[in-house]
């Protein structure tokens, strides 16, 4: 399997390299197309916020503020963008092809960050944010694009997918993350499946799980570990540490965003807490 189309939402921010560096290195293995996306934030809804306080030159001013805003982070965001292009040595250019040769372009629209981010990645087969310090939420793209999302945090070393750990918990969440993660998984050296919980293995499931990664020529030890008292998100990060991963592969938002809003769950807890590549798919 290969990755065909990666897409780089950029901010204008330092991050960007981070997120961009993760792409191209991603894409010199499948020679993939990079589409770094950046939008910019409509002047005029930044407008309604202000209320009954809004006069005539406070709505110019800030209509004036944003779009200077816009400007100057774009250009920033192209900048990384050129750097990046010239340090991985890719092709500029919007029509990608089946060469080995990687391709990438910068992608300017307006509208909604978020909104316009999630609807660009349903037709991409890869989604690459830095986290935690994103500029705009990712749970439309994880809610709404149901494309994998791989979260690359600060503190992340330079190689994403070499020693793999995936959480599995056999719901439609974990599946989907791991059918998204195929293409890494076949190029992994090691890939370790890990079963959080407290009960007895599913002899059945755990065979069925065996016999498809077994059918993507993919090796893999399964393990349980117990649940005790740790939080699930606490148990997977341990086990990626133990494993010394350098990729996490799990399902985003098993449970209601509300209830993980309130009660916490692991898809937060991992995001806010990781030291490593996390590919998340809902």
């Amino acid at each position: 399997m290969r990755l065909g189309k990666i897409l780089v939402p950029l901010a204008g921010t330092d991050s960007d390299q981070r997120a961009l560096r993760a792409g191209f290195d991603i894409a010199a293995k499948y020679g993939a197309h990079v589409a770094c996306l950046f939008v910019n934030r409509n002047p005029t809804e930044a407008l309604p916020v202000a209320g009954e306080a809004l006069t005539g030159q406070i709505a110019t001013e800030l209509v004036t503020a944003v779009d200077e805003a816009n400007k100057r982070q774009c250009v920033k965001a192209k900048e990384t963008f050129l750097h990046m292009l010239a340090e991985s040595g890719a092709e500029e250019t919007g029509t990608p092809n089946m060469q080995e040769k990687v391709t990438a372009e910068f992608l300017e629209t307006m509208g909604d960050p978020a909104d316009r981010v999630a609807a660009s990645a349903r037709l991409a087969d890869l989604v690459i944010f830095p986290v935690p310090d994103i500029a705009y939420d990712i749970e439309p793209t994880l809610m709404e694009s149901s494309r994998p999302c791989l979260l690359v945090p600060a503190n992340a070393g330079n190689t994403v997918g070499r020693r793999v750990v995936v959480a599995w918990d056999g719901g439609p969440e974990a599946a989907q993350a791991l059918t998204g993660a195929l293409p890494l998984l076949t190029e992994a050296e090691s890939v370790t499946f890990i079963t959080a919980q407290d009960r007895e293995f599913d002899e059945l499931a755990m065979a069925a799980l065996q016999s498809y990664i077994g059918s993507h020529g993919i090796k893999a030890e399964i393990r349980q570990v117990a649940l005790g008292n740790t939080a699930v998100g606490q148990v997977i990060l341990d086990q990626v540490k133990e494993n010394q991963a350098d990729l996490l592969v799990m399902g985003a938002y098993g449970h209601s965003r509300i209830r993980e809003l309130i009660l916490g769950g692991a898809t937060r807890f991992v995001i806010q807490n990781t030291d490593v590549a996390v590919l998340m798919v809902h």
